[in-house]
């Protein structure tokens, strides 16, 4: 079979598989799909093609202004035409141009079907890419409201602590109050109020050779922030400041002193009033006194 015979047999199969051929090339078919199994099952093969063709992409609606260019384009083209519509032409040239629109077809589709899988895979990456921004999102928050609660563990602990230590260095000294007030051989002092509308007093707990002692006070007047209590040793030649303190709500008070020297070697203990920094003589004011 010669290369032309095989080219007018193509022409004719893709020709009727689109369902374009006049009466006579429909007699030149069935003559050849007579002689040629190899014919019939190509023209199957082409028809069940065509068949899957409205199938292979998804219906898309265009957009108002690209219906509108598109109409006018095929309006333009048919008016184009119009003049070679009156000439027919040959059988061969329109066989070719069924091959041609089948093929052209064929490819159309594909592109399509080809963009339209791309644009899925696009969509899905794009998603994919959405969620991991979200999770990694929660995970920094998530470490970010970790090391806030740790930040404030820490604070908390700290202050704990701070208690703590406190209460260790509270229990120390009522362990040491204990020591001094219930030993046997103390000596017991009193502290009295210079005025008599002041109704306090002081109790003074030493031993004779010791340079600590423990001094308890009751009675006494809570004082503003910027004043405080101070507890003063004389031995008639100088006076040396021991220690000061504030009292709680109930008037109470607790100071552990420690003297230079034994405590018994001085003579007199006094407690005053004065400001907490830079106090000036006429700023000081004795309220408790005591001989030792």
């Amino acid at each position: 079979m010669h290369d032309s015979d095989t080219e007018q047999e193509q022409s004719l199969l893709a020709a009727a598989a689109l369902g374009s051929l006049d009466p006579t090339d429909l007699a030149a078919l069935e003559q050849v799909l007579t002689r040629s199994s190899t014919a019939r099952s190509e023209l199957d093969q082409l028809r069940e093609v065509v068949a899957l063709l409205p199938y292979a992409a998804p219906p898309v609606t265009p957009p108002a202004h690209v219906r509108a260019s598109l109409m006018e384009r095929i309006a333009a083209d048919q008016a184009a035409r119009q003049p070679l519509q009156s000439a027919p032409l040959p059988r061969r040239a329109s066989r070719s141009m069924s091959v041609w629109l089948l093929s052209l077809t064929v490819i159309i589709v594909l592109l399509g079907w080809f963009t339209f899988t791309l644009q899925q895979q696009v969509i899905a990456t794009n998603e994919t890419n959405r969620r991991l921004l979200v999770a990694i999102e929660q995970l920094q928050a998530s470490v970010t409201a970790s090391e806030e609660r740790q930040a404030q563990l820490t604070t908390q602990l700290a202050s704990y602590e701070q208690q703590l230590a406190r209460l260790n260095e509270q229990v120390a000294q009522e362990r040491l109050l204990v020591s001094f007030v219930s030993a046997p051989g103390v000596a017991t002092r009193e502290l009295r109020p210079t005025r008599s509308d002041l109704a306090a007093r002081g109790e003074m707990y030493m031993y004779p050779g010791e340079t600590q002692a423990v001094v308890i006070f009751s009675g006494l007047p809570a004082l503003e922030p910027d004043r405080v209590y101070r507890f003063w040793l004389s031995d008639g030649v100088q006076r040396i400041a021991a220690g000061s303190f504030q009292v709680d709500a109930t008037g109470l008070a607790t100071l552990v002193i420690t003297a230079p020297r034994e405590v018994n070697a001085f003579t007199e203990v006094m407690v005053t009033v004065e400001p907490v920094t830079n106090p000036t003589p006429d700023a000081v004011e004795v309220i408790l006194t005591g001989t030792l």
